[in-house]
């Protein structure tokens, strides 16, 4: 294929693109040292911004949290190999925003809690809020290595830039502005790298779909190799990707994610009232839901591009998520400036969930782990150790990219670990919310044996596909017009894809379960073990529970007037413990 043979000469940046990448991340530290200079040394205003941001940037923070550069580099790559069920997802995240909204935040800002954790200390007591604290923390390390990893291909792609030096690279510039800009900071700069996404996005698949030959020629080349497929009703779990496991799992994933994440929560109790929260929730589900549309029709396009000879078997690619920096190269390679803005855009998605991560790490560890043990210690003490640790843990996430590299693909990584760990935080919450008999022992125990069993379910279907015991579900991938290859590897490589599907068949069966289910599972782990476990150790009784941690459906038609009236920022020491 003609443009194979070419994008070795053109993977290459040119001054505008350097110009246009640096830029972005200059504009990044820019904000950051803004809000470092503006803000007072106060815990509330770094961690919380004194609970007066806006609609507008909140709803952009959160949606450019959410959609990182995981999703726009994995996203088209995933629809590239398995086709177009993946478009099923936005529907999922449109489900989930009143069950997050009318639910959990409701919760959270009738308490007034700074940590969503907290809640776990208010129903259970210390020892569950920790342990949801440190699987955080843990899941927050992975996920984090996981997000800078994935634009570091696509710089290496594009530049030959070693993947390190990007990764330390990213890590400093992010790891500068959130530690001394604290949310603030963070919140403004995620709005400024939604726009870079969207606007580098737009732009490469317009002009590739244009190359192609327009929309009607994407459309039928996808439609000719199966991989216009939206109506796969299989009921079969290990079935990667259905409507009931991208509709129902997606739905569990994304409300563990939006309701229970303290990422996600810690922007939402930065808001002075539930209303505005909710509303904010309504307006990222528009922009996220947007952008991961656009990432499906992204792979759609690329296919297009390289129906008769795949990048991945003829080794021009690496990896499956470096097709779409192929892509952009071989599309945009020779119009300056445009490579450059693609990888801004890649790197804008890796900022915004790395410094959200950074920033509630930060927050969890002072109020979770520090300051029960002091709680006397001085504002402007706690704000200097908030800082220390987002910089501690930005330094530890270098180390974990070495283990993140062996991962097969980003997307399926990303929510099978996210997924694993999710399941039995939204669990816990959820037997607090709904269970009044359940006690601390029941909800410890199935907290603990849902994350060890995600784990093992998570850890083992990775290792798997990289062993080749399990696999993607691949479409056909074509190679017959490959300058490189001729019909006999061609014939072999089709041979060995068929062929890797029946061996997936001798792999543990829950080791085969498609990854979109993991939150369920989880979550169903620690209802079912932290009821019955409650029940055999005698349950509490729901009467000496304080009403207000117990979810009561008429909390769905009222918003929290105290919040609206006075809202405050207490400390742990200023709710009263059950």
């Amino acid at each position: 294929m003609e443009n194979l043979s070419l994008s070795q000469n053109q993977m290459l940046f040119g001054w505008a693109d350097y110009l246009l990448f640096v830029s972005t991340l200059l504009l990044s530290l820019l904000i950051g040292v803004y809000h470092a200079w503006r803000s007072s040394n106060s815990t509330s205003e770094y961690l919380m911004g004194g609970k007066s941001m806006g609609i507008f940037p909140i709803a952009m923070s959160l949606a450019a949290s959410s959609i990182s550069g995981t999703t726009l580099l994995g996203t088209p790559a995933d629809v590239y190999f398995t086709g177009t069920m993946y478009l099923w997802m936005p529907l999922a995240m449109f489900l989930c925003t009143p069950a997050t909204g009318y639910v959990y935040l409701s919760m959270f800002h009738r308490l007034q809690v700074v940590s969503a954790n907290q809640y776990l200390e208010l129903r259970f007591n210390q020892f569950v809020r920790r342990i949801a604290s440190f699987l955080y923390i843990i899941k927050q390390l992975f996920y984090m290595a996981i997000v800078v990893y994935a634009p570091s291909l696509a710089l290496k792609q594009v530049t030959g830039i070693n993947v390190y030096l990007s990764v330390g690279v990213m890590l400093g510039v992010c790891t500068f502005y959130t530690a001394f800009g604290g949310i603030k900071a963070v919140v403004w700069t995620d709005t400024l790298q939604i726009f870079v996404m969207y606007g580098s996005f737009i732009t490469v698949l317009v002009k590739g779909s244009l190359d192609i030959g327009g929309l009607e020629t994407v459309w039928q080349r996808n439609l000719n190799s199966s991989r216009t497929e939206f109506l796969n009703v299989d009921f079969d779990p290990t079935t990667r990707h259905t409507i009931w496991s991208l509709v129902i799992g997606g739905f569990f994933y994304w409300t563990s994610f939006y309701g229970t994440d303290q990422s996600i929560v810690q922007r939402f109790l930065a808001m002075p009232t539930l209303r505005r929260a909710r509303i904010s929730m309504w307006c990222n589900l528009v922009a996220a839901a947007g952008l991961v549309a656009l990432a499906c029709f992204g792979g759609m396009i690329v296919y297009a591009k390289y129906f008769d000879c795949d990048p991945l078997t003829s080794k021009v690619i690496e990896k499956a998520d470096q097709i779409m920096p192929l892509f952009v190269m071989d599309t945009v390679g020779s119009l300056p400036g445009l490579p450059g803005l693609f990888v801004a855009g890649v790197f804008s998605g890796a900022l915004s969930s790395l410094s959200s991560g950074l920033n509630s790490v930060a927050l969890i560890v002072l109020e979770d782990f520090i300051r029960p043990f002091f709680p006397l210690i001085e504002d402007h003490t706690a704000t200097k150790i908030t800082k220390g640790v987002a910089i501690l843990f930005g330094c530890i996430n270098f180390g974990m990219v070495l283990l993140v590299s062996q991962v097969q693909t980003i997307l399926d990584a990303t929510l099978s670990f996210n997924g694993a760990v999710n399941g039995a935080t939204i669990g816990v919450f959820t037997l607090g919310m709904f269970v009044p008999q359940a006690n601390s022992i029941g909800a410890g125990f199935g907290l603990l044996a849902s994350f060890a069993a995600m784990m093992w379910l998570g850890v083992g279907s990775q290792i798997a596909k990289s062993r080749g015991l399990s696999h993607n579900q691949m479409k056909t991938l074509r190679t017959d017009s490959c300058p490189l290859i001729n019909s006999t590897v061609s014939a072999a490589i089709s041979k060995g894809l068929l062929q890797s599907g029946n061996e997936a068949d001798s792999s543990i069966f829950l080791w085969r379960i498609s990854y979109l289910w993991y939150t369920m599972i989880g979550m169903l782990i620690v209802l079912i073990f932290g009821t019955i476990i409650s029940f055999l150790c005698g349950p509490q009784n729901p009467l000496t529970l304080d009403p207000k941690l117990v979810y009561r459906f008429s909390d769905c038609f009222r918003s929290n007037k105290k919040a609206e009236e006075s809202p405050s920022d207490p400390k742990i020491d200023d709710i009263e413990l059950e």
